[in-house]
Formats: C-alpha cells, sequence, structure tokens
C-alpha cells in the first residue's frame, strides 16, 4: 500500500472512487491511543490505529485497521519524507523549501483563533521585519513526522505544539477552512467560524 503522504501527494485528477476512503501503509503506535470519532477526538480507546485518505476532501484520519475500507497499491519501493531543519536567529528554517517558521514562544502558543484571526495575526506580524502569512496546507502538513506521536513534530525544531488543530490559508468552500492535527497526524476541514491554532511562516525571498 501507498504510505499516507504519497497518498496526499497525488495530483487532484488521480482517478480515485468517489466517496471512497483509501488505507494507507502507515499506522499508529501499538498502545492505548485515545481516540474518537474524528481526527483529533477523545472517545475510545482502541490498541492500533490506521491512517486513511479521503481524496474528495484530502482528509487525512485514523480509523480501527479492522474498519473495510479501499486501498492504493503502488509498485515501488516504500518511500519516507525527509526533513532539514536548522534552528536561526529568526526561527526554524526549512532548507528544503526556504520556508522560516516563527519561534513558537514569539506568539501567544496557547492562543486560539477563527480562520480570519489567524490570517490577520499572521498578516500583521512584524518579526524580524519580515513578512509573515498562515502556511498553505502543503507547507504545513509537510512538517508532520509520523515517525514521531503526540505531537506528530520534530520539537528539537518546532518545540512543543498543541495537539490540536493548527489553520492553514487553504479552503475547501468559504465556509470551510483546512488544519492539520499534530496529536495524530491528521488533515481535516472545520468552520471558519470555529477556533484553532496558528504557526506563521515567511518565505525565503523576505
Amino acid at each position: 500500500m501507498m504510505s499516507i503522504e504519497e497518498l496526499f501527494s497525488l495530483p487532484s485528477n488521480t482517478p480515485f472512487r468517489d466517496a471512497f476512503s483509501y488505507w494507507s501503509a502507515n499506522q499508529g503506535p501499538s498502545d492505548n491511543t485515545v481516540i474518537g470519532s474524528g481526527s483529533e477526538g477523545d472517545g475510545g480507546i482502541i490498541a492500533t490505529l490506521g491512517y486513511s485518505f479521503f481524496p474528495k476532501e484530502r482528509n487525512i484520519t485514523l480509523s480501527p485497521p479492522t474498519k473495510r475500507i479501499a486501498a492504493a497499491c503502488i509498485n515501488t519501493p516504500l518511500t519516507v519524507r525527509k526533513h532539514d531543519y536548522i534552528l536561526t536567529a529568526e526561527g526554524t528554517k526549512d532548507r528544503r523549501s526556504g520556508l522560516l517558521w516563527h519561534t513558537l514562544d514569539a506568539t501567544d502558543k496557547r492562543a486560539k483563533y477563527t480562520f480570519d484571526q489567524a490570517d490577520e495575526m499572521c498578516e500583521n506580524l512584524t518579526l524580524h521585519g519580515r513578512n509573515w502569512r498562515l502556511p498553505t496546507l502543503e507547507e504545513l502538513y509537510g512538517i508532520v513526522d509520523y515517525s514521531r506521536f503526540r505531537p506528530t513534530v520534530e520539537m528539537k525544531y518546532f518545540g512543543p505544539m498543541m495537539h490540536r488543530y493548527y489553520w492553514t490559508s487553504d479552503s475547501l468552500n468559504d465556509a470551510e477552512g483546512y488544519v492539520v492535527g499534530f496529536k495524530l497526524g491528521s488533515v481535516a476541514t472545520v468552520s471558519k467560524k470555529e477556533e484553532a491554532y496558528a504557526r506563521c511562516v515567511s518565505d525565503s525571498d523576505d
């Protein structure tokens, strides 16, 4: 089966079955993981989590691996996403993309925002004389690291990020925006009127 990163990176015109979800090769650890009906919810306790992709809305969710859904196969070796970060005085630099992420303590890491408030917060940042913005879905999902858990991000470079959802700049429609969850490494869409966390980026040419 394809990895969840490989499924997520497929182009939008990939001929998936409409309204189908697809299992990936990724699984969570076999422990007493707490998970509910949503990607980052709290509900029952199951031993192992399977990561699946819902192409119609580009959601990544987690379910008991005994659930019967579709699968997508590939005939090449499994690829693992590699990261290359460096800590600087201005923030965490991604040497692959050139993006600079603002340090976790540069803003109130526990503050939550609606979609518009998060966008405004990043646009109004004046750190280090740079221009800041909300990351795109691909950019924010790009720092998810499935070799880590709770949070699924390398804390050496990004700090102890909150386990719940963070806003991206991308929208499913006028009412819903994309978020990335760092407890389990999920992608979901929520109402833009709901509140979530925010982490800002600055482009390499700033």
